[in-house]
């Protein structure tokens, strides 16, 4: 996170750096207008993608098929400390970034339909004393990159200041066809929700274990918890904050120098990753309630650019990246691929990973009430002709009516469908529409007697204080 005036924020500690190799390039942030208002560009650096110098790790291979929507790692040139090895280019569909194309399509499963709610859980007694910081986030004795304030910030901002890096889930539903790649505008309650005025539900600080600690940043030859241990926490983490609602996520984060479940391996391990406690695959060993969560390493341990686009602005801009993408993959995948997923198994974030500096749905750094973050683009089947990523999405959701006819001296009434995901009052405008035909601005509903024949193309333009979206359609008029 960066205060407005890019400094560190309140809290942030500089700490040791894993430098990468090829060193990273001093760049300003350009600002992004239109679309993506309030976002900047997370810029370039040297050994961003395509560089031969770096690789992404395999998450799942090794018998890990749990660790689902998993960020990989970008190992190599210098990344993961002494004893990092460079692993070749993963062939995983989490390593595929922006090289995967094709939709997502629903596979019947649930989303995450009400304000969603983000639970902290700061897991292991190396976190040491909490103090109180600025804007009343707790900060722990042991946590020398300010992670912990960091994330709090992050997840108590979504939803505020206008952004619209949010609203590219909500496009997103449940209930629909399986094997759709769109959803009905209507019922808006069946879409993935748009966050209220932060989602940050609460902090926990579990210090019931003390997980084994490596000599340095990157030591992946410790041992530490493993994936059922993981889970069992989450279990527990709803019982203690009291919330098992399909709207509770709970981001499971270990303290410095440790190795949850071998997320340090340069071969098969990873940034982060989401599941549910009720996993089949962890059948008869986890006790409690079925809830989403995240494992979340300590991601300043992997350097600078281990789990970042660029890691401009430091070690915390992976942790605000890795957080955006198993955020949002919940959201829409909160069972574990049920929800939308795209033909090889990648969710919403997976197919937008590492974005090259410049390309759409590259990171970008998002504004918010709570601070400035580094957040990845989310792919939106609806942007364009084919799908794309994308770092902000209008909030104002419309389907078009579809070709109309009509007879000259008929009336006409045919209503457009719209919503606002945040809840916002729409207003609605047209260009092209027959002779004789208006649009009510209010409703939307487009009403009269068409009066000469012949053919137009519409086009409607619904609209709130600060999104708009468009739909196209052919009218024709025939003579009565």
């Amino acid at each position: 996170m960066r205060k407005d005036d890019g400094s560190p924020s309140a809290g942030h500690v500089p700490r040791r750096r894993l430098a990468w190799a090829l060193g990273v390039a001093a760049l300003s942030a350009a600002t992004v207008t239109g679309a993506t208002a309030g976002t900047a560009a997370a810029g370039t650096a040297a050994g961003s993608q395509g560089s031969g110098a770096i690789g992404l790790s395999d998450p799942t291979g090794g018998g890990h098929a749990y660790r689902h929507g998993a960020l990989p790692l970008r190992t190599g040139a210098g990344h993961l400390g002494a004893a990092a090895v460079a692993a070749p280019s993963s062939t995983s569909p989490q390593g595929a970034g922006q090289g995967s194309r094709g939709p997502l399509r629903y596979r019947g499963g649930p989303v995450v339909t009400g304000s969603p709610r983000v639970y902290l859980v700061f897991w292991g007694s190396q976190w040491g004393t909490p103090s109180t910081g600025a804007g009343g986030y707790q900060h722990f004795s042991g946590d020398p990159d300010g992670l912990a304030p960091d994330l709090q910030a992050f997840f108590a901002g979504l939803g505020t200041d206008g952004e619209l890096w949010s609203a590219t889930v909500t496009q997103y539903c449940r209930g629909t066809t399986t094997g759709a790649k769109a959803c009905p505008v209507a019922p808006g309650a069946d879409h993935v929700a748009f966050p209220g005025a932060g989602v940050l539900g609460g902090v926990w600080e579990d210090t019931s274990i003390t997980p084994p600690q490596g000599a340095f940043a990157g030591d992946s030859s410790v041992g530490g918890v493993d994936g059922t241990q993981l889970a069992q926490e989450a279990a527990d983490a709803a019982v203690h904050f009291g919330d098992s609602s399909s709207q509770a996520q709970f981001v499971i984060v270990s303290p410095p120098l440790t190795n949850p479940d071998g997320w340090l391996d340069p071969r098969n391990g990873y940034c982060a990753y989401h599941d549910n406690s009720g996993d089949p695959f962890f059948a008869g060993h986890v006790t409690g309630p079925a809830v989403a969560y995240t494992n979340f390493p300590y991601i300043p341990d992997a350097g600078v650019g281990g789990c970042a686009s660029t890691g401009m602005n430091g070690v915390l801009d992976g942790v605000n990246e890795t957080a955006s993408h198993e955020y949002a993959e919940t959201l829409t995948d909160p069972d574990a691929s049920t929800g939308w997923l795209d033909r090889r198994g990648n969710e919403i974030a997976d197919k937008c990973d590492y974005v090259s500096p410049g390309l759409p749905g590259a990171a970008v750094y998002l504004t918010l009430a709570t601070g400035t973050f580094d957040v990845q683009g989310l792919w939106a089947n609806d942007s364009g002709r084919s799908g794309g990523c994308e770092v902000a999405h209008s909030a104002v959701l419309v389907t078009a009516p579809g070709n109309e006819r009509s007879v000259t001296g008929a009336p006409v009434s045919v209503p457009m469908t719209a919503v606002d995901v945040r809840g916002q009052t729409l207003g609605y405008a047209a260009v092209g529409l027959p002779a004789g035909l208006s649009i009510n601005p209010t409703s939307g509903v487009v009403s009269g007697i068409p009066m000469i024949r012949g053919r137009t193309t519409v086009t409607v333009t619904v609209s709130d204080t600060s999104s708009t979206a468009s739909v196209r359609f052919k009218w024709v008029v025939s003579k009565h």
